[in-house]
């Protein structure tokens, strides 16, 4: 993707609870607004506003598994001046009314509640820096394509790239090992889903690869529910299901971060039903 539109994808994702005035988000991507909107739509498959408001309603959605939260405070918070705005938008995407989803979400979240394969655990993460790249699509497909982009683009820049004064250490056996998993698959339609392929160093090397083109951010840091799950990777459904279910369950509500997996091996080096992989879901302190 251009890395230009790249740069304003990360920017309206952590930017959603503000205004997203075209003209700033231009100016973010460095065009014109004009040449800006054809160039977004034409990267992104949909005009900048539908995108916003895509990701505002899909985010807003998520919240409601918050059983201290109302429509209406959600409605809010996305941005919506009133009420009805928000249900009309809310269920022309979703086809279902607010109060609705938010039923059907709450039965659904409860028939995962005894599926956890571990006790979950309360951990803090400091920063995290990473380079990344993103593909779009189902998880099982686009993360599989990612994998293999970001694989051959630092085995290419490794090969090609000689400066001995540049003390850099990319060596993948250091790196923490991360999946960032934007969106829900129930709620996301598969063509829109997400994934980020992501590997974390220090930001030394980090910003090093931002200065050669790569793609990088930050991962914030702060308080995390992690559990662990062991298996094929099509089959975590059932934890990331039961540690929301838990979380919920246990007074803990969530930061506007996306959550991640961390890969403690690999497929290549274990049988599937050995795979491990810690699941983070990012949260605020119980109030």
């Amino acid at each position: 993707m251009n890395a230009q539109i790249s740069k304003v994808l990360c920017y309206i994702e952590t930017h959603l609870d503000t205004r997203l005035d075209v003209k700033v988000l231009a100016r973010v991507a460095g065009y014109s607004p004009y040449h800006f909107s054809r160039i977004f739509k034409m990267c992104v498959g949909e005009s900048v506003i539908s995108y916003t408001t895509r990701l505002r309603l899909e985010k807003a959605s998520f919240k409601m598994i918050n059983i201290n939260k109302s429509i209406i405070e959600i409605a809010f918070e996305a941005g919506f001046e009133t009420p009805n705005g928000f249900n009309k938008a809310f269920k022309k995407i979703f086809d279902i009314t607010p109060t609705e989803y938010k039923s059907r979400r709450m039965n659904l979240l409860q028939s995962y509640k005894d599926k956890m394969m571990q006790t979950p655990k309360i951990v803090e993460r400091e920063t995290t820096h990473i380079v990344y790249v993103r593909e779009i699509g189902g998880y099982e497909k686009s993360s599989e394509i990612a994998w293999e982009k970001l694989s051959k683009q630092l085995n290419d820049f490794s090969n090609n790239f000689k400066d001995e004064s540049v003390n850099i250490k990319l060596d993948p056996k250091e790196a923490e090992i991360i999946g960032i998993c934007h969106d829900d698959p129930s709620i996301t339609a598969e063509e829109n889903i997400r994934y980020d392929a992501s590997l974390a160093w220090g930001k030394k090397e980090i910003d090093f690869l931002s200065e050669q083109g790569f793609d990088t951010k930050e991962i914030p840091d702060g308080k995390y529910a992690m559990v662990l799950y062991k298996g094929n990777y099509t089959k975590a459904i059932d934890s990331w299901m039961a540690l929301y279910t838990w979380c919920e369950e246990n007074g803990y509500t969530f930061r506007d971060y996306p959550p991640f997996e961390k890969y403690l091996n690999l497929p290549q080096d274990v049988k599937e039903e050995e795979l491990l992989t810690e699941i983070y879901l990012p949260i605020k302190e119980k109030t």
